[in-house]
């Protein structure tokens, strides 16, 4: 199974025909070329992998990794508590 890096990393490089390996989780989404709505768009596509529901997000989205941290979050609330 992929991990979440992984999922996000597919989805972005899949949006902008880009290498995966080319993605880092420090990679700024800006930079790669997405826009905000691309930055929806690649939630909506994650919530519809993972069957969740990513409620609006409250904090900036600016890297991969605040993608991915957000995302773990709602599928293992209980690891991003401790």
């Amino acid at each position: 199974m992929e991990n979440t890096f992984e999922v996000v990393s597919k989805l972005i490089a899949n949006k902008l025909e880009i290498d995966q390996q080319s993605i880092t989780p420090q990679s700024k989404l800006a930079e790669l070329g997405l826009d905000s709505l691309d930055i929806f768009d690649i939630i909506f596509q994650a919530e519809d992998q993972y069957g969740i529901k990513v409620p609006n997000p409250s904090e900036e989205i600016a890297t991969v990794e605040d993608v991915v941290r957000m995302l773990n979050g709602l599928l293992f609330p209980a690891a991003s508590a401790s």
